[in-house]
């Protein structure tokens, strides 16, 4: 076996797709075909069932997957150690990583910015996903690591630092009713119109179980977006909790303004891998970036 057929095979079994590896690898399609030819030749087994257009691992494949993403990562983190030891500028490879989408717009653009500063050769390949979502890729390799806001992590398949802490702030228009309060508490919500995440978000965790201790049932409209949402909530559509950081401009502009909430919910920003993925000198650094980005500034 060769460690680009490996190499290959891996990014055929995560796109499903000949023609999208290709693209993703940069060969033409022909040589990522031979590739895997010549790897199913080599172990004498089938690895891939071709189902008109669609593509599916076969039995074999499933049990070639782990062994290749093993074998793959450590000639990654052996040609990483050896080469990042002369030089970091010359580290190549592909860092795919995710975060929900707060994250990804607020935290994070420094933190890449950083580790790309550090490794000019290196791919990123970046982008939103949920809770569900982010273990899933680890699960199945094609997450190399990723960031979630939650209150706590705690999966068996994956190793989670709590980096940073993000307070939740329920936010309004300035001139809403609610706003020249100096308390709220939960119930007194009842009456008003709840702009809320969409299920599987710890702020919508949150703020179900906030309603369901004070026995409050306001009328709600769901989002799939933190921007669509607080946009909304600017224009008089009703009263939205969100990460502190992603409302900071609009408070500055006097487009919204915090609500005086008794519940001061706050959620932590992790940093999440696969427990038996080794961390490499990228992953190592990229850690240490977010803990110097994100470490509390003394007053």
């Amino acid at each position: 076996m060769e460690l680009k057929h490996l190499v290959t095979f891996l990014a055929v079994a995560r796109e499903l797709s000949f023609t999208r590896a290709a693209r993703d690898l940069g060969y033409v399609q022909s040589s990522v075909t031979a590739h895997v030819k010549a790897l199913e030749t080599d172990l004498g087994v089938p690895l891939f069932e071709r189902l008109g257009r669609r593509v599916a691992l076969t039995d074999a494949g499933r049990e070639l997957r782990p062994r290749a993403r093993h074998l793959v990562g450590y000639a990654e983190q052996t040609r990483e150690a050896v080469v990042g030891a002369a030089d970091p500028h010359t580290v190549r490879g592909t860092l795919r990583i995710a975060a929900p989408e707060s994250l990804c717009a607020y935290r994070l653009p420094a933190v890449l910015g950083a580790l790309k500063e550090r490794f000019p050769l290196l791919r990123v390949v970046f982008g939103p996903a949920g809770r569900a979502s982010l273990v899933a890729g680890l699960e199945d390799g094609t997450l190399d690591a990723g960031f979630l806001l939650e209150e706590a992590v705690d999966h068996p398949m994956t190793v989670a630092e709590r980096m940073a802490q993000e307070p939740l702030r329920l936010v309004a228009r300035p001139d809403h009713p609610l706003a020249a309060r100096k308390q709220l508490d939960t119930g007194e919500l009842a009456g008003e119109t709840l702009l809320v995440i969409e299920r599987g978000c710890a702020q919508r965790d949150i703020i179900d179980r906030e309603l369901r201790r004070a026995g409050a049932r306001p009328a709600t409209m769901e989002f799939v977006s933190v921007e669509a949402l607080k946009r909304c909530a600017a224009a008089g559509l009703g009263i939205a909790l969100v990460p502190g950081a992603t409302v900071e401009d609009e408070t500055r502009r006097g487009e919204l303004t915090v609500l005086p909430w008794t519940v001061e919910p706050v959620l932590g920003v992790h940093y999440i891998r696969h427990k038996d993925r080794r961390p490499t000198l990228v992953l190592r650094t990229l850690a240490d970036l977010a803990r110097t980005a994100w470490r509390p500034r003394s007053p």
